[in-house]
């Protein structure tokens, strides 16, 4: 099964597409956007690992979490043409530094 995935594959960080063992993250998790990030291609496949099953993994990593995010923010604004005030308005907040996506 293809999932849609927007981001750019990043080994050993994440994959953008489904391998054996892997679990999809959604990078704006949370009851409020997880279906959006599923909607908008905003997922990744990360190693158990890089999950949630060690303290490197992105559910208790802020470091890394915050990096996802961020590049999930580019990557968005990028792919669908927007501006940091279109992801504001579409996920509450932004993660670029400067505020400016475009």
């Amino acid at each position: 099964m293809t999932e849609f995935c927007i981001m750019d594959d990043n080994p050993p960080y994440w994959r953008n597409h489904r391998e054996e063992g892997l679990h999809r993250h959604e990078i704006m998790y949370g009851t409020a956007n997880r279906k959006k990030s599923i909607e908008d291609g905003l997922v990744v496949f990360l190693t158990p690992e890089r999950h949630n099953m060690s303290k490197d993994g992105v559910h208790f990593n802020k470091q890394f979490d915050n990096e996802l995010k961020r590049v999930g923010e580019e990557t968005w604004c990028y792919y669908y043409n927007k501006t940091t005030d279109d992801f504001i308005k579409r996920y509450g907040r932004n993660y670029i530094d400067g505020d400016k996506c475009n």
